[in-house]
């Protein structure tokens, strides 16, 4: 089992443990298996980087996932240290900046004349696009680390309790909120919600997704897509952690050690299959595209879940959620690789690393060529999903850089 985003939430398993009557000792430890090595490829398609601009400190080894917002000409970007930055797409330089006392768990979202962060101490802030004031800030029931979702009237937001809340787009009242049962034991993660019709959508720890009358806040239908199963809390581990996604009325959902769902707007399943997952599905040339909790980056069909390709050369190397741009898929793993792939048979047609360079260090009585060593570990990849925009791709690194790629011949 793939353990890197499991927290434990209540202290039950720990007095469970220290109850035992009996240790054995002679057991023997299940090996780890390592990253799979860079496999030789053709390369046909060349990515390069536009302009590089450090925004922080990053986030390191914590499992947050922040990604940039795109309106026209402009990307906006948070540091988890706390500062929200406004820049020029083409060119990565900044247009204004504003800095928060707390740390930015959550977001960035722009919709409308706002951008949406959500801040470690559980606070919701609405900040306008054009010149960075904090139009309004309002608590929430715990700590966001997923992306709003907004309409018209309201923003929607996911907190790591289980409650979905409800704010007025103008205002930031609040006009309700939801709460969901959790279980013990909970993926580190939490789904951003969808708008579907008059429903907003999203996956709950307890494996179920739910949608919720965006008015009124109340249960329309849920569906459960993955049941726990197992003697122990840790076999009995779902989580319902990717964003879905909805093409032409209907819902596609993954879950961990569940399923992948197409479920239309009435709450009725069209068809499901046998997947896990911790990120959800990408849409593109009629097919979902997922990274596996194994790392196999693998489409099905979206009409009837059928398995088109596989790609499982990339197995224990993190990956992200793939994003689609222009002809190509694009993923990149814990080493800060980008990897292009194509969206018909799932081959990897180009690479780039985007890592730091080498960082020096003065080590006593050693020749100046044994100062360099390479920056390596999960601290110096990318771990958030990368965005498809007019002018390339935006890439945001776990040491606090955003960069701006363009792949060679791309169609956008």
């Amino acid at each position: 089992m793939n353990l890197r985003h499991i927290v434990i939430v209540t202290a039950s398993l720990l007095m469970l443990a220290c109850s035992s009557q009996e240790i054995k000792t002679d057991i023997e430890e299940p090996k780890e298996i390592g990253p799979a090595p860079l496999s030789d490829i053709d390369e046909t398609v060349e990515v390069d980087v536009v302009w590089r601009r450090n925004l922080g400190l990053g986030v390191g080894a914590r499992n947050i996932r922040l990604k940039p917002a795109v309106s026209g000409d402009v990307v906006f970007m948070a540091d988890y240290n706390g500062e929200l930055s406004a820049l020029e797409l083409a060119s990565g330089d900044e247009i204004w900046s504003v800095s928060f006392d707390h740390k930015i768990s959550g977001g960035v979202v722009e919709s409308g004349s706002d951008v949406y962060i959500a801040t470690q101490d559980g606070v919701l802030h609405s900040v306008a696009k054009n010149s960075g004031e904090i139009t309004w800030s309002q608590p929430l029931s715990s700590e966001s680390i997923a992306p709003v979702v907004a309409d018209a009237q309201q923003v929607y937001i996911r907190t790591i309790d289980g409650h979905m809340t409800a704010f007025d787009r103008k205002t930031g009242k609040q006009n309700w909120t939801y709460e969901a049962v959790l279980p013990v034991l909970t993926v580190h993660g939490t789904a951003a919600p969808v708008l579907m019709h008059n429903l907003v959508i999203s996956g709950f720890a307890n494996g179920k997704l739910i949608a919720l009358d965006r008015e009124l806040g109340i249960p329309r239908w849920n569906k459960r897509l993955a049941i726990p199963e197992g003697r122990s809390e840790l076999e009995r581990l779902v989580d319902l952690d990717g964003t879905p996604v909805v093409e032409d009325g209907i819902v596609y959902a993954t879950s961990y050690h569940g399923k992948l769902a197409a479920i239309g707007f009435d709450g009725k399943t069209r068809w499901e299959t046998e997947l896990s997952s911790y990120f959800g599905p990408t849409l593109g040339l009629g097919n979902l595209y997922i990274t596996r909790d194994d790392d196999h980056v693998q489409a099905y069909d979206e009409i009837n879940g059928a398995s088109v390709w596989s790609q499982n050369s990339m197995q224990g190397r993190f990956l992200t959620q793939p994003v689609k741009h222009g002809r190509y898929l694009v993923v990149a793993d814990f080493e800060g690789y980008v990897h292009v792939l194509s969206q018909v048979d799932g081959k990897i047609l180009g690479r780039l690393s985007v890592r730091p360079k080498p960082l020096h260090m003065t080590l006593p009585n050693q020749p100046e060529m044994h100062n360099w060593r390479p920056l390596r570990g999960k601290d110096f990849g990318i771990r958030s999903v990368m965005q498809s925009t007019s002018e390339g791709l935006l890439a945001y690194t776990n040491t606090g850089e955003l960069l701006l790629l363009q792949l060679e011949n791309e169609e956008i």
